[in-house]
This record gives structure tokens, C-alpha cells and sequence, in this order.
């Protein structure tokens, strides 16, 4: 029987054809807004409470991106279970960390202040200091080895100067006393329950409240000034890092890993927290950046398989002081030599007013070359515009890199102030911008598991 066909048909045919496979390939390699969407409203909105380091709810934002990881068809990097079989989570123990309970001030003058009344703790990395006060700006550099004090602005906000104070202690400063200005003193009481523990970072950060500034007022730089901290073991504590991985496929380079990280962790619930709003959502710090990792995931497991091995892993408690990624670095599942690069994803929720729209900024873009050879590729990445807050030492990214691996961190964030507040919440994010920044980053990535470049150093440029 003769066959009948329309004069349309090879057009409707490859009509069809190129449709089809423009659906699969926009399935394959889009990120989507709609699961940026949906990955973020779950980590970061109220049920999760915040994801406090060390919580419940971090180990269900820990087993949830596990969860997607194994859905993606990425292999298990995490611990065993009883069954012996390998996981998509790292529960990480937090031995009795020591919890900061006292700290007496004294010396060269009367001193009557008490702890959590008339100053509070940010950061103690010491138990005994003992120097010379000197009253300095933020921009001066101090003595070496003085306590010095510092008067911000009444309206200054914390993130304003926070990234001032690392360039202090470079500069040989033991410790650093603010006086309390406005959003110090609506803080105060929030500040005052903080659990510190002995802090790895190596910072002395104390604020003074307005009665103790009288207090010092009469007396002059250079009286000794000393600083007596109390620690009590707390309970063992745990946190959790959620992992997986795609082996490389290239005999030659699959034993070189590239690394793509975030932190799962933010601040929890503070009931002193001021307002009606106690909880800490971190839909900007870090729930983007763990999706960003999350969608990289699914999208490079979508693809052909790597030369490269590539390991995804999102970290816990970055918030309490890195113990996730301290635990990680100092117990890694390969041999370091073999880690190439990080890449840390870390409040990428709203585009920067200090670069262009559609560009993102790498931390310690100049202290490598691995920023400037991304950028070639494709890669938005431009130089950090904030280096006065020193973010290259302010997020995991820094664990990695004083063992000498390439670490940086990509970022957007143009220094909201949202930032540490129940305010960075879902409804602040630009999903246009996130979803396209992490779009931005697909090409470059893939480019990078895919090549034997080998990132190194610039000279005098190693942390």
C-alpha cells in the first residue's frame, strides 16, 4: 500500500526533534528558580529554627541536603551506618568544649565591672592577657602587644567595622575593647548569653558599656591593662557536615579532587533577641550558598562524568567556630596533596551595589591565581570590594587555606543589614539574581573539574 506523507512532515519531525531536545538539555544544565526556590524556603524558613550550630535542626538541614545529594545520584562521602553501609552525613563530636563562664579585667586602675553587666565577650581566644591600654581608631595601627580601645560612631553598625578589627590584630594588638554604641547597647542582652568557647580564630573582643567607658576615662594610655578568663567544660557536643561526591572518570586526574563547600549552620533561636522575631532564619548566611552547592550538585551529576573527582560538602557549625570544616580539613577521606581547589559558596542572596548586577566577588581574589583563570573561562568573578571587612578569613574557606590549600569564597554580599539578624529572611532574597549567579558559576566549574590547571599561590600571598 502506498504511504502517505504530508509535504510538512520532515519540518513537524525536526520541529519536534529540536523541542525535545531543548527540553532535556534545559533539564539537564538550567539551574531553575523553582528549585532555588524551593530548596531555600525549606532550609531557611521558620520550621527550621534557625539551624543553631550544633542543633537538632542543623542535623535535619545536615540530612536534608544528604537527602538531595543521594537523589541527585551522587555517591555517599559521609560515615558508615550501623548496617555498614556509607552515608551522605559526618556526625562530627565536639569533645567538652570549654565554655567561657567569668572574666575578670584589672590592673592599673580600680575596677569594680562584672561580666555581663558592665562588658561582654565576643571572642576570647586566651585565658590570660595582660598589656598596655592605648586608645586607637580603626584605621591606626597599635602597639604590639597592647589592649586597645576603640570609640565607634553612636550610629556605626557592627558590620561597618567589623572586618576592621583582623587588620588590628595583624597589627599586634593582644585584644580589642568597644565602647557600646547604639546597636551595641539594643544588642547588649543577646551578647551577654552568648556561650563562648575558646575560640581558634585568635581574637579578644570585648564591649564596653557606657558606665565602664566612665570608668576608664581617667585613666591614660600605656596603665597595664589585665584580663583573667574563667572556662568550665561543657558537655560533649556534636555537629554535622553533609557529603557526597562524583568520582572523575579520567584515569590520570580522578585521584585530584576539587572541593565545593558551604555551611548549613546559623544562629538558632534568641529568645533575647529584641523584637517579636527571635528567630535567626540565615536565608542569606548560608542557606544560599548551600544551595548553590546543592543545584551545582544536581546539575554535575546530570552531566558526563568528570575527569576530575569533585566533593560536595556542606558544613556545620561555621557559626560557632568552624568545627565542621576543622574536622574535615584535619581528617580528610583523600590524601591533601591530591585537594586542588575550594571554592566556598557563601551569601550569594542579593546582588552587591559595588559590582555590576550580573557579577559576583571571590575573597583573596589577589592572593591566587585560580580567581583571574576562572574568570577567563566564563566566570563573573571579580575582586573582593570590601577589603577593609577581611571576608577572605571570615568563612570556611580560611580552614583550608592555612593548610595550604587554594580555598576562597564567592560572594554577592553588599554588606546588608540584615547580616546576623532575625531580618535575613526568604522574603529578602533575590531569586533572579541568586538563580543566575549560581547559572554563572556552571561553565567555569565544569571547566575546572574537567582540566589539569593547577591553582597556586601569588608570591607572598599564602595565608
Amino acid at each position: 500500500m502506498k504511504k502517505f506523507y504530508p509535504k510538512r512532515f520532515p519540518f513537524v519531525v525536526l520541529l519536534v526533534f529540536a523541542l525535545a531536545s531543548f527540553g532535556i538539555a534545559q533539564k539537564k544544565d538550567v539551574i531553575t528558580e523553582r528549585n532555588v526556590r524551593a530548596q531555600m524556603e525549606f532550609l531557611a524558613g521558620d520550621a527550621m529554627q534557625g539551624r543553631g550550630s550544633g542543633s537538632m535542626f542543623e542535623r535535619i538541614a545536615a540530612e536534608y541536603i544528604g537527602s538531595q545529594f543521594m537523589q541527585f545520584g551522587l555517591e555517599p562521602a559521609g560515615e558508615k551506618n550501623a548496617q555498614g553501609a556509607q552515608t551522605y552525613v559526618q556526625t562530627v563530636e565536639v569533645p567538652g568544649r570549654n565554655v567561657l563562664q567569668d572574666v575578670k579585667i584589672g590592673g592599673d586602675f580600680n575596677n569594680s565591672a562584672k561580666f555581663g553587666k558592665d562588658f561582654v565577650a565576643f571572642e576570647v581566644s586566651k585565658m590570660q592577657i595582660s598589656g598596655e591600654l592605648q586608645r586607637i581608631k580603626f584605621d591606626e595601627t597599635p602597639k604590639k602587644g597592647a589592649i586597645v580601645l576603640i570609640t565607634p560612631d553612636e550610629n556605626a553598625k557592627f558590620q561597618e567595622f567589623g572586618g576592621r578589627l583582623a587588620a588590628i590584630y595583624s597589627g599586634g594588638a593582644q585584644a580589642i575593647f568597644i565602647a557600646a554604641n547604639k546597636e551595641l547597647g539594643e544588642q547588649w542582652a543577646n551578647l551577654a548569653e552568648r556561650k563562648l568557647s575558646l575560640s581558634r580564630r585568635g581574637g579578644n573582643l570585648f564591649f564596653i558599656s557606657k558606665e565602664m567607658m566612665s570608668s576608664l576615662a581617667n585613666v591614660a594610655d600605656g596603665a597595664k591593662i589585665e584580663i583573667n578568663s574563667q572556662f568550665a567544660q561543657g558537655p560533649k557536643t556534636y555537629t554535622w557536615n553533609a557529603m557526597g561526591k562524583i568520582t572523575g572518570s579520567d584515569p590520570t586526574l580522578s585521584s585530584e579532587i576539587i572541593l565545593l563547600t558551604s555551611h548549613l549552620d546559623h544562629l538558632g533561636v534568641r529568645p533575647t533577641a529584641p523584637g517579636d522575631d527571635k528567630i535567626y532564619n540565615g536565608a542569606d548566611d548560608d542557606a544560599s550558598g548551600s544551595v548553590a552547592v546543592l543545584e551545582l550538585a544536581r546539575t554535575l551529576a546530570n552531566g558526563k562524568k568528570p575527569k576530575r573527582t569533585v566533593y560536595f560538602v556542606c558544613f556545620g557549625s561555621e557559626e560557632a567556630g568552624g568545627f565542621g570544616a576543622n574536622y574535615f580539613v584535619n581528617n580528610l577521606p583523600f590524601p591533601k596533596e591530591k585537594l586542588i581547589a575550594n571554592l566556598e559558596f557563601e551569601m550569594i542572596g542579593r546582588p552587591d551595589a559595588k559590582v555590576k548586577p550580573d557579577e559576583l566577588w571571590l575573597t583573596g581574589y589577589e592572593r591566587s591565581n585560580l580567581g583571574p583563570e576562572l574568570a577567563k573561562q566564563g566566570a563573573k568573578l571579580v575582586q573582593d570590594p570590601h577589603p577593609e571587612q577581611n571576608f577572605f578569613q571570615r568563612s570556611d574557606n580560611i580552614t583550608l587555606a592555612r593548610q595550604g590549600i587554594i580555598a576562597h569564597t564567592v560572594s554577592s554580599f553588599g554588606l546588608h543589614t540584615d547580616y546576623h539578624q532575625a531580618s535575613d529572611e526568604v522574603k529578602t532574597i533575590d531569586f533572579t539574581h541568586m538563580t543566575s549567579a549560581i547559572n554563572s558559576m556552571v561553565k567555569p566549574v565544569q571547566w575546572l573539574i574537567n582540566s589539569n590547571f593547577k591553582p597556586t599561590w601569588n608570591e607572598g600571598k599564602k595565608p
